[in-house]
């Protein structure tokens, strides 16, 4: 499904944008939320880069260092057209001579640090923008309370776009490509994500459509704020009070096997979705992957906006969560496209 079909909570977007002009357009801060601890066996790289993508640069930093691309971890995915800082880990076992800190072809590394553990996927904090939109020619009333909302409410917690591939068709790929096929680890963990996000989206849309967004829904679970830990409680004040205040956020599930914990209405949602996505859920049956838990709503952090209007561009700075998308945030107030989507 592409993501203009989904139902956001603000209502429909009214002006249009282009992101990614040039990479100091589109600036993009991993915080860990942790220091390295200063020893181990474990080096961790903060690495500047553009022009790269995540995988192109633990590439580039596995020829440069000498080490294979399986001893080098990584917490997220960031994007290739853009100004990126990010942290690696090395895996450097026995060395007791630090290996020479070097830049290399379209990165630079800005610190280095030894570890006692490797760097996981999804083990950093958040996510720090600063974005410049451009062909904006104006901020109307509705655009700005979209704005105010989602600072105040946060953001539908959708799984963005480039989830779902270039062509958007990571869903279709899956789903002929899964049944029978051999496929790198790499490969079918993308199209496995792929299917499972495709769900929670739906879920998540169809939960916003019939106004069970903004407030819990019983047989809900919920999620702990700045934290994975899920709890199901049954509705009263206190909960209310404390979803209002954004501490906690109801979840939806992604596809798998395992006891889920949703249950009544919210269960009910649910399990509609996925007998409208048969050919979806039959395949994931056939995985081995497990049910985890999602939240279906994010709070965006320290959002700042302003319009310049002689340059008809719109500045943004916010804070995400790990595992949250921007592009999922603009798609709340703006509809945008990149330089060679754009026809001028």
């Amino acid at each position: 499904m592409k993501q203009s079909a989904l139902v956001f909570p603000y209502g429909d977007t009214l002006i249009s944008g282009v992101i990614k002009s040039r990479p100091q357009d589109f600036i993009v801060l991993e915080e860990l939320g942790f220091e390295p601890s200063g020893e181990g066996e474990h080096l961790f790289l903060q690495v500047e880069k553009s022009g790269l993508s995540t995988p192109e640069l633990i590439a580039k930093i596995s020829g440069d260092y000498s080490i294979h691309p399986r001893h080098i971890g990584f917490s997220g995915m960031k994007d290739k057209n853009a100004l990126t800082t990010q942290w690696l880990s090395l895996h450097l076992p026995g060395q007791k001579t630090e290996p020479k800190v070097s830049s290399g072809d379209g990165y630079r590394v800005l610190r280095a640090l030894r570890n006692r553990s490797k760097l996981r996927r999804g083990s950093h904090k958040s996510n720090f923008f600063r974005v410049c939109i451009r062909a904006v020619d104006d901020l109307p009333v509705t655009t700005r309370e979209q704005l105010e909302a989602i600072a105040s409410r946060g953001m539908a917690n959708y799984f963005g776009s480039q989830r779902f591939g270039r062509r958007q068709d990571n869903v279709e790929q899956a789903l002929a490509q899964l049944a029978g096929s051999r496929l790198k680890r790499t490969r079918r963990g993308m199209l496995l994500s792929a299917l499972r996000s495709h769900l929670f989206n739906q879920v998540l849309s169809r939960r916003i459509s019939q106004g069970h967004w903004s407030d819990p829904l019983e047989g809900d679970v919920f999620m702990l704020r700045g934290s994975h830990s899920i709890f199901s409680e049954a509705l009263d004040a206190t909960l209310l009070q404390r979803h209002a205040s954004l501490d906690i956020a109801s979840t939806a599930s992604l596809y798998g096997s395992g006891q889920n914990q949703l249950s009544g209405p919210a269960l009910q949602i649910e399990q509609q979705v996925h007998s409208e996505h048969g050919e979806i859920t039959s395949c994931l049956d056939n995985q081995d992957v497990k049910l985890q838990m999602r939240p279906l709503r994010v709070v965006v952090e320290d959002l700042q906006y302003e319009l310049d209007a002689a340059g008809k561009s719109l500045q943004l700075e916010l804070r995400l969560p790990a595992g949250s998308y921007l592009t999922s945030l603009l798609d709340h107030f703006i509809s945008v496209t990149e330089p060679d989507q754009a026809r001028f």
